[in-house]
């Protein structure tokens, strides 16, 4: 059976996540940025949660880890650099494997926004965790000097097929658009058409026409 996915607003513009598989009543945390709130969404869905995934260190995606692996005993996976912010069980890095129920998720390495930062690619559930890397919309802040890294990781993940779901981190679309749209986990193909933050390298501009000039 599929897994179920269940994503609410948290924080100010936080994307918390629940994965769930129905067989094994298996649910994961996808990072944890205010605990209370990722525990009452699991008790809304009547889920327990036995596993969080860490897909960065920073602060809102690890503030709440441990609060929710005290209250449920959950296993806690994520990069080296959280372990300063969070209660890491295992370590993970490129090249690693970590399990849902019976889903298996690769771990990929894709720094821009965090030297750590991994994403989660689930070929079966057709499924891809990548944190901050894209958001509906654009991309996530790109630390500074590390332009180059950042478009290597989304070029990574334009590779996927175009069918597979993107989760991201945050949900910026009332920031970028008039209207507030739901949270949704993106095709990988949209990627195509996404826009890097503020330190992204600004596109040049054609010269205007002079008038007269025919062309």
């Amino acid at each position: 059976m599929p897994l179920d996915l269940h994503v609410f607003r948290t924080l100010n513009d936080n994307a918390g996540a629940l994965l769930h598989d129905p067989t094994s009543g298996a649910c994961a945390a996808i990072d944890v940025p205010d605990a209370g709130e990722t525990l009452a969404a699991a008790r809304a869905k009547g889920w327990t949660i036995s596993d969080i995934f860490i897909t960065h260190a920073h602060h809102d995606h690890t503030q709440g880890v441990a609060e929710v692996k005290q209250a449920t005993g959950a296993n806690v996976v994520g990069p080296a650099d959280a372990r300063t912010s969070a209660p890491l069980d295992r370590v993970l890095s490129e090249g690693d494997a970590v399990t849902l129920g019976g889903e298996s998720f690769e771990i990929w390495h894709t720094p821009g926004h965090s030297d750590g930062h991994l994403s989660l690619i689930g070929r079966g559930a057709k499924l891809a965790l990548v944190g901050d890397v894209v958001f509906v919309m654009g991309c996530g802040r790109v630390q500074p000097g590390q332009m180059e890294r950042m478009w290597t990781s989304l070029s990574r993940l334009m590779g996927l097929p175009g069918d597979t779901r993107l989760l991201g981190g945050h949900d910026y679309t009332s920031a970028a658009m008039t209207t507030r749209s739901p949270m949704p986990a993106l095709p990988a193909r949209s990627i195509r058409r996404t826009r890097c933050s503020r330190h992204a390298s600004p596109r040049r501009r054609r010269p205007r026409r002079k008038a007269g000039s025919g062309r």
